[in-house]
């Protein structure tokens, strides 16, 4: 039985080495030792069969590739609920960044206080941020370190009112480096991110990412909002 598992555990490593080679080449030769040793492990299974299994493998690999989705939530520490915050999937996305962040936001309090501390540290790193507020007038006390400390990396947006005094930029989203991006109903405040009942998903997406940033930018065009300028 240990030997068994043993030449099982090796199949099962080759197929998915064959199946990431014919993803990258769709080449089918790839599959050749698979096949093989296949037969050896069970002689009783037709050549179509074998395929089958193969085609099941793939179709299986393929979903888990392309699945690369995560909710997190924001939700009372009694709650217990088995998912990760969404202040912690913030946290981590600007820590990791590597090239640039995005980051939008309707309402902002203090307790966002840490995590401008950071943007400032990348944006003095090198990383590009760009932050789009909403009725910057509110909470520019909240903002005076981030705005006195900016670098030409740091640039803010605030809101235009359009039409519609009551429209708002409402969005709460963040994109990391152009293919990695959050979206949820978290405020940058102590309610979003720790009181409230709030959800989101975490998107592994270069064509996600990019739209967002790409719609941001250009409302910046149509004057829906305005850069912030140093005094």
């Amino acid at each position: 039985m240990w030997d068994s598992n043993i030449r099982l555990e090796l199949i099962s490593s080759e197929i998915i080495q064959a199946i990431e080679a014919f993803c990258v080449r769709n080449d089918s030769k790839v599959f050749g030792t698979v096949i093989t040793n296949l037969k050896k492990e069970f002689p009783s299974l037709s050549d179509q069969e074998i395929w089958q299994i193969i085609g099941l493998c793939v179709n299986v690999y393929s979903g888990k590739e392309a699945e690369k989705a995560e909710l997190a939530i924001t939700a009372p520490i009694s709650f217990k609920l088995k998912a990760r915050k969404i202040n912690e999937v913030i946290t981590n996305m600007i820590q990791d960044s590597q090239k640039s962040i995005t980051l939008t936001g309707y309402s902002v309090s203090d307790y966002f206080s840490e995590m401008i501390d950071l943007i400032i540290s990348k944006s003095q790193q090198g990383i590009y941020v760009r932050l789009y507020l909403n009725d910057y007038e509110k909470h520019k006390t909240n903002l005076k370190r981030l705005m006195d400390l900016r670098t030409k990396h740091l640039r803010v947006f605030d809101y235009q009112k359009q039409d519609d005094e009551m429209a708002a930029l409402h969005a709460k989203t963040i994109v990391v480096d152009e293919k990695e991006l959050l979206v949820s109903s978290a405020n940058l405040s102590y309610h979003g991110m720790q009181g409230n009942v709030e959800m989101g998903i975490r998107l592994v997406s270069e064509d996600k990412a990019k739209q967002v940033e790409s719609l941001l930018k250009e409302m910046v065009g149509m004057k829906v909002f305005k850069e912030l300028r140093k005094d």
